[in-house]
This record gives structure tokens, sequence and C-alpha cells, in this order.
């Protein structure tokens, strides 16, 4: 089911496709004992993983070639977005910085990645 996204799709207002997946995991640190005792903790002051697996809606190939443009001068620093659900926008980066296209048809493609929040600065 194609999306309607109204704009040009750019790293700010980025427009994803209903075959986008959000992934949370939680770091820890755990050691595990001769008598069985396993202690577990938290890792770091930031142990959420929050991971987009995003897909964008077919868009012609000159606002694909413009997308992936910009992909490229961001490279790996950070960038600011929304995610769909949330009212903050927070930092993310490519992770790992690459990106697959999909061609939908011969004038239109989409353009896959990956990204995850990020809590530097």
């Amino acid at each position: 089911m194609p999306v309607n996204c109204g704009t040009t799709i750019t790293l700010n207002d980025l427009c994803v496709a209903i075959a986008s997946k959000k992934r949370t995991t939680y770091r820890v640190i755990q050691q595990q004992y001769g008598d069985g005792y396993l202690a577990r903790r938290q890792d770091g002051i930031n142990p959420i993983d929050y991971i987009w697996g995003i897909s964008t809606p077919p868009m012609p190939l000159e606002e694909a070639l413009a997308f992936e443009q910009e992909l490229e001068a961001n490279g790996p620093t950070f960038f600011t977005w929304t995610p769909p659900g949330e009212t903050t926008p927070d930092n993310w980066i490519l992770d790992p910085v690459a990106w697959e296209w999909n061609f939908e048809t011969t004038y239109f493609a989409s353009i896959s990645f990956s990204i995850r929040r990020y809590y530097g600065t």
C-alpha cells in the first residue's frame, strides 16, 4: 500500500512506508557464577537501543537520487527525526552507514536503511 507523504522525502522530514519496523533492545552486562547465580545490570546510562528499519515509499527517481545525495552528505553524523507515533524529535544515525535501492517500476524507487537513536552531541 503506497503512502502519500505530500512532500519530498528528506532526513528531517522522513516519511516511512508501512513496511518500516521499530526494534527496541536493552543492553545488559551479566556475570554467570559457578553456583548457578547470575548477576545482571544495565549497561551504561542509556541502555535502551531504539532501531528503525526504514523503507521509504516509492518516489520518482529524481527524488530518490536527491535523497541518496542527502544520505551521502550526512554520512556518519546524526540528524533529527520524530518517529511515527511520537511527539518529541530525537537524534538518529545511520547504523550501518549503508542503504539499498528497490526499484518499484522503471520510474519509481524506494530506499531502505537502518537508523539507531543517537545519545551523543
